[in-house]
């Protein structure tokens, strides 16, 4: 009967220490910081490197990453949703949010470029953007909620393309990021479609076109750093992707000059 007991009291107790522990790891992790990041779709490859560096250096930090189009993030934080830093395809998005009275500060982060990039198919197709209206032609424009859309109609109405290509039927497709537009021309599902140049980079497609900022207007990239956010933490992170931006170079980004954070 005493081991019985005994026994008994030994199961008691390591349940009792089990439940603890898993009690004291949940409060661990409960009080790990949180630092969360909305990101424009087109820096995916970059920020990841860039976050998982970030975590070697400080474990104790979990990152929040919510990828997707600019304007898309952009109406999230309006409507209030976590963020801490954002990290848009186009500069007035921020400078938006700034005049809203929703930032602590914000700043032009990187330039791009916009290119006309062409798949297997359409390499028979295609030599030039003027190609894009010949019939037949199967091509891809981002969503206008993604800045790489809007960057791509206003080139083709200042050569007075868009129009025609409408006409014709020729845009079969507005996918909601310029990486869908980007795996669309990798995999042959379109013709032709407008990316960043960076973006071409990192899917391995060579450019037809490079189209200049005369008709596409300067692209840059801005970030914002949110008021009500977890600003010190925010602030810490851009500083250490500000010292990694050579990661964002090998992707073909350059960093427009600012003042730190």
């Amino acid at each position: 009967m005493k081991n019985f007991l005994k026994i008994f009291l030994i199961i008691i107790g390591l349940f009792v220490f089990k439940n603890d522990s898993y009690a004291f790891f949940d409060f661990m992790k409960s009080n790990k910081q949180v630092l969360n990041l909305y990101v424009a779709a087109s820096l995916k490859k970059p920020m990841d490197e860039v976050i998982q560096k970030f975590k070697e250096k400080y474990p104790d930090i979990e990152i929040r990453v919510n990828y997707g189009a600019s304007g898309g993030l952009y109406t999230q934080i309006i409507q209030g949703q976590p963020c801490d830093l954002y990290f848009s395809a186009d500069w007035r998005y921020v400078k938006r949010l700034e005049n809203q009275g929703r930032l602590i500060k914000g700043e032009k982060f990187l330039t791009d470029k916009l290119v006309l990039v062409v798949s297997k198919t359409g390499r028979k197709k295609i030599k030039s953007i003027n190609d894009l209206i010949k019939p037949g032609v199967i091509l891809a424009v981002a969503d206008p909620k993604a800045p790489v859309g809007v960057y791509a109609e206003r080139a083709l109405k200042k050569l007075g393309l868009w129009d025609k290509i409408l006409a014709i039927g020729n845009l079969k497709t507005r996918p909601g990021t310029v990486n869908q537009v980007a795996i669309m021309v990798k995999e042959d599902q379109v013709d032709a479609g407008f990316i960043y140049k960076s973006v071409a980079y990192g899917y391995g497609l060579k450019p037809v076109q490079i189209l200049p900022e005369s008709i596409t207007g300067q692209i840059v990239y801005g970030v914002g750093l949110i008021k009500g956010g977890n600003i010190k933490l925010a602030e810490k992170f851009y500083n250490f992707l500000c010292h990694n931006i050579n990661i964002f170079n090998k992707y073909g980004w350059n960093k427009y000059e600012n003042e730190k954070f």
